[in-house]
């Protein structure tokens, strides 16, 4: 048996380090590695901390890091301590990398137990093994062996019926309202063409075009009634109301176009 806190402490000065140096190099704050000098293990944050801090503590001062272990958990440890490899660790290793003190001491043996993992991996097996049991139909009573075995379906031609009742429906046919009134006027340029002004029903109507017509350019509206048409030369234009062409008479004027012709409102 030795003492934790002496062991370390000598260890340091013996080097010529600080407390300050060793916590910058373990990444231990100072006063854990005056509680672990002190052996005042209560001071820390838990048994694991302990066993982590004290082998990072006594590894970099070049001593036996199990040996330390091993005398913290004969004297201290309620419980056997956890595998070294399980410790948090922090900082590096010894100044030297060269020979470590031996404490006195013999290594305590590990006491073996099954793991969490081993006893996860155990009951993992066991769902395992019944679910195979249940597939393979153990427990179960057998299928059949007069069972008939199923073979692939056979392939009949479809009916008339059949073909008939899967046909999709055709489309409707597209019909226009009865009370749709609606007229469609059209303006073709001619000869040398005109100068054309259409508004939407009368002369302060929406304007629906403005410009010239070149011949076999044209313009078409669907309205409601009528439009209000001023050709610059009424000859070089062609006026069409659905299929039926209409006479823009009289000259350069101005026209309301509607379903029943072209009717002049005004001469220029």
């Amino acid at each position: 048996m030795f003492e934790i806190g002496n062991t370390l402490r000598e260890a340091r000065t013996r080097r010529g380090l600080d407390i300050f140096e060793c916590e910058s190099a373990t990444k231990i704050r100072a006063k854990y590695l005056r509680a672990m000098e002190e052996e005042q293990f209560d001071l820390m944050p838990s048994p694991a901390y302990v066993r982590g801090f004290l082998r990072t503590y006594a590894e970099y001062l070049d001593l036996d890091g199990r040996l330390m272990l091993d005398e913290y958990e004969s004297r201290f440890g309620a419980t056997p301590r956890a595998a070294d490899e399980g410790s948090p660790r922090i900082g590096g290793g010894g100044r030297g990398g060269g020979r470590r003190e031996r404490i006195g001491g013999t290594p305590k043996p590990r006491r073996g137990r099954r793991t969490e993992a081993q006893l996860l991996w155990l009951a993992i097996g066991g769902v395992t093994g019944v679910a195979l049991l249940v597939w393979m139909g153990v427990g179960g009573e057998s299928p059949s062996s007069d069972a008939p075995i199923p073979g692939p379906a056979a392939t009949t031609a479809p009916t008339e019926a059949d073909t008939t009742a899967a046909a999709p429906a055709a489309p409707a046919a597209t019909t226009t309202p009865a009370g749709d009134a609606r007229v469609q006027i059209s303006v073709e340029g001619v000869e040398d063409g005109s100068w054309v002004l259409v508004h939407g029903r009368n002369a302060s109507g929406p304007l629906l075009y403005v410009g010239t017509l070149g011949p076999g350019e044209s313009r078409t509206w669907r309205v409601g009634r009528s439009v209000w048409l001023r050709a610059g030369d009424p000859s070089g234009v062609s006026v069409t109301v659905g299929s039926r062409e209409v006479e823009l008479a009289g000259g350069t004027g101005d026209f309301i176009v509607s379903r029943t012709g072209a009717k002049r409102v005004s001469t220029g």
